[in-house]
């Protein structure tokens, strides 16, 4: 759009400049013309009028030249448009700088975006420990088109009740240790160099528990009954949830949890509050579609294999092997000790494992040490459907609560299968027509751009399942 105003601006300035010369010099010419025309006709009114007479000549070809190319620059300027915008869609809008283009596919109906000013947005921001993972989901927070820099402090002073709220903690609750490095001994590798590591890979987890009070009894949360605190989780294992690290502190603003919303990456639906919603896990090895790639996902056109896993053994993931044999399947289960180095963003790929994805149908996404797996969204990137061994995992977007419609159904874009039925996969993605797998392959790729493949997209999808918001439409 710059560049179409741009391109008009540059038209009219050349119009403009086209008409003032040749008004100008036409205006000229003609007074000169006269005087000369009644003068005695000598050898130096030859000359003038002969000078005047190129001139003339002159301004009129000036004149169509700048003409034509005012036409042309003025056909060219929608096709460069159309172009740049093709190009913005095809490499599906990647948020780097700003994430701020990715909320033009959703916001927040109802809810003003605000952060509590405790920790990052402090002069003091620099004594509070970030992880990579929650600096991506804090500066997407940030430039949220609905959120309220200042707000915060004006409500703890002056609450509101007519005013609903989504806040968000400007300290660490997320003890994530794999992203986007997978070195989960060496947890400070993938903490922020402004935001340096402190204590052990919990300590600073410990610390955010008496703000997560704080703001749980804060007057400018409670003031309105359907505004939200927001809290992130991305720990997997139970016992690392926040609930549980700050013990103390849930117990005590037990009575205001119906405005507690924990987002959890890895939760049982059994043991989830009705207003909690999971988060989808982060990809360590995201798969980049070309454009034509992502077209032929769209065209339906053939894989090679209707399925396929890549992987440690163990928590069942055996039973795959099984399924070995046939052309169209692919199992390699291997020591995680083999390809450890590939495990990272930007890694290497030893093992193909980007290329098996692009031509995969369908891919494992089993549980591991806990119910996620990295594995879903990776897959959901290639455009190839995940078949999920996860009993009871609260997915992406999705509250407890299954008598409700949810934000996000995602039995439009993945298979789940009971950990006690993985001899079962084969029977089960074969039985699906190939229609059905199109779209759902097609839902993938949307699930992954819109929601998955950032953290501008973990708070979209947050947004749509808070009450009283719009769903999301895949």
């Amino acid at each position: 759009k710059l560049l179409h105003i741009l391109l008009i601006g540059v038209i009219a300035g050349a119009a403009g400049s086209s008409s003032s010369t040749s008004t100008s010099t036409s205006s000229s010419s003609s007074r000169l013309w006269r005087s000369s025309k009644n003068a005695p006709v000598t050898s130096a009114v030859k000359g003038e009028r002969q000078r005047l007479n190129y001139h003339s000549h002159k301004t009129k070809q000036n004149k169509t030249f700048l003409h034509r190319l005012c036409v042309i620059l003025s056909a060219l300027a929608p096709f460069v448009y159309f172009q740049f915008y093709l190009l913005y869609k095809l490499t599906n809008g990647k948020e780097d700088a700003t994430e701020r283009i990715a909320y033009q596919l959703g916001s927040s109906p109802g809810y003003e975006i605000v952060t509590t000013n405790y920790g990052w947005t402090t002069t003091a921001s620099k004594n509070f420990t970030r992880r990579i993972l929650s600096g991506e989901f804090f500066r997407a927070v940030l430039s949220h088109p609905n959120y309220n820099k200042s707000a915060w402090q004006d409500l703890e002073e002056h609450p509101d009740p007519t005013r609903k709220l989504a806040i968000f903690l400007d300290v660490d609750t997320c003890l994530e240790n794999n992203y986007p490095t997978y070195v989960s001994r060496k947890w400070w590798f993938n903490v922020e160099k402004d935001h340096p590591a402190r204590g052990d890979f919990k300590s600073h987890i410990l610390e955010s528990c008496q703000y997560i009070k704080r703001a749980a009894q804060s007057p400018a949360l409670l003031a309105n009954p359907d505004s939200k605190l927001v809290l992130i989780d991305c720990s997997g294992s139970r016992r690392f949830h926040l609930v549980r690290v700050c013990k103390k502190e849930f117990e005590e603003i037990y009575s205001h949890q119906h405005q507690i919303v924990v987002a959890y990456m890895s939760i049982a639906r059994k043991e989830a509050l009705e207003v909690d919603v999971g988060l989808p896990p982060p990809a360590i090895k995201p798969i980049n579609l070309t454009s034509e790639e992502v077209i032929s996902v769209n065209e339906c056109r053939e894989r090679n294999y209707v399925f396929s896993f890549q992987g440690n053994p163990g928590h069942g993931r055996d039973q795959l092997v099984g399924l070995k044999g046939e052309d169209d399947v692919y199992i390699n289960v291997v020591s995680r000790k083999k390809y450890m180095g590939d495990i990272t963003v930007g890694g290497n790929d030893t093992m193909n494992y980007a290329a098996i994805l692009k031509q995969s149908y369908f891919a494992a996404s089993p549980r591991g040490d806990n119910l996620f797996s990295y594995r879903f969204a990776e897959i959901l990137s290639a455009g190839a459907v995940p078949v999920v061994y996860a009993d009871d995992w609260l997915p992406p977007f999705n509250t407890p609560n299954v008598s409700k419609k949810q934000a996000f159904d995602w039995s439009n874009c993945a298979v789940f299968i009971p950990e006690s039925k993985y001899n079962k996969t084969l029977d089960i993605i074969r039985a699906i027509p190939i229609t059905k797998r199109c779209k759902m392959q097609q839902c993938a790729v949307g699930a992954w751009e819109r929601y998955a493949s950032s953290r501008a997209g973990w708070l979209r999808g947050i947004l749509a399942s808070l009450p009283h918001t719009n769903h999301l439409d895949v």
